[in-house]
């Protein structure tokens, strides 16, 4: 019986051609981690996690279809990422398309997305939950009041609830006793509400088309540097917004975002500003100052691997810790 091709386990959230970008003549590149320890290692390491796109089926056969479809996408945004390495600028705008959408896959599908998609899911539902403990505390005490019952009121709220169309449904908690209900407050913490891998992943495939349109309705800008300055990460798209008192307590993402950047090499970035004409294109040579600011912007947002060239700039003394936490619900 011939045998079936082998499947691959491990799946890049940065893809290899852009991770090369970094690499010196023998391939090698830089890489620092969370423990602090730097290694000097090839592309193919870098970035990995295994069946971080597999969906197991049923009778626990693995299927990489996700895997395959990213790798489609990577391949268009291969062949834009060699020709901004060669300074061939500007874009043909069927290249800005394939390059905007290789960018917005870039930042829906790696490791920081994924975490924090899993928080939020925890917290929401742990919310829901604290919802459906206060509506059967209340349930709980009208029926202690059922004197003061009124049923034209409850008609009033059944109708309203009617007319406002489905919504997000509050778990009935009210069968339990108060016994259970407050076990279920003082422990909540302690559980860990997943979303389903596939799940996940479907979330992750119809995001990547809405978060391409912010990189690609804005001015692109190609920037130059003399030096091999550039670090790199694991989660390399860099956001910038100037605070105002309307987004002070509000997250950023690209379409929240003023401008938007990913270093492409040690020597070159593309920089997204959104303020701007979505057709404007330039190249710019900047001063290793205005490096330094991006490489701020890198070491703020790499999630356990940062890049750089072993020819290049040094890694700075002491990094930023993880964020235990990403989102914020109140």
């Amino acid at each position: 019986m011939a045998n079936k091709a082998k499947r691959a386990k491990a799946h890049h959230v940065l893809p290899q051609f852009y991770l090369r970008a970094w690499a010196d003549a023998d391939g090698l590149i830089s890489m620092t981690g969370r423990d602090g320890r730097e290694v000097r290692t090839g592309s193919k390491a870098l970035a990995v996690e295994n069946d971080f796109y597999t969906v197991e089926l049923d009778g626990g056969e693995k299927d990489a279809s996700v895997e395959k479809a990213l790798a489609e996408i990577d391949g268009q945004g291969a062949a834009v990422h060699r020709t901004l390495l060669q300074l061939e600028f500007p874009l043909e705008p069927e290249q800005k398309i394939a390059f905007a959408q290789w960018l917005g896959l870039q930042w829906v599908r790696g490791r920081s997305s994924r975490a924090a998609g899993e928080e939020l899911v925890d917290k929401f539902q742990k919310m829901l939950i604290g919802f459906g403990l206060e509506n059967a505390e209340v349930d709980s005490r009208d029926a202690d009041a059922d004197a003061d019952h009124d049923p034209a009121q409850e008609e009033l709220y059944e109708q309203l609830r009617k007319d406002s169309g489905p919504g997000i449904e509050v778990p009935d908690l009210s069968k339990l006793t108060k016994e259970e209900r407050d076990e279920m407050a003082a422990n909540l913490d302690s559980y860990r509400f997943e979303l389903p891998r596939e799940f996940q992943l479907l979330q992750m495939l119809q995001m990547m088309s809405p978060a391409a349109l912010p990189f690609l309705e804005a001015e692109w800008h190609l920037l130059r540097f003399e030096e091999t300055i550039l670090f790199a990460s694991d989660e390399p798209i860099i956001l910038q917004r100037r605070p105002r008192p309307e987004n002070q307590f509000l997250g950023i993402g690209p379409a929240s975002a003023d401008s938007l950047y990913i270093p492409l090499s040690p020597s070159l970035c593309l920089a997204m500003i959104r303020a701007g004409s979505s057709g404007k294109q330039t190249i710019r040579s900047l001063s290793s100052e205005e490096g330094h600011k991006i490489n701020k912007g890198s070491i703020a947002t790499w999630w356990t691997q940062l890049f750089r060239n072993v020819e290049g700039l040094p890694f700075p003394a002491s990094l930023p810790p993880l964020p235990r936490e990403r989102i914020s619900v109140g």
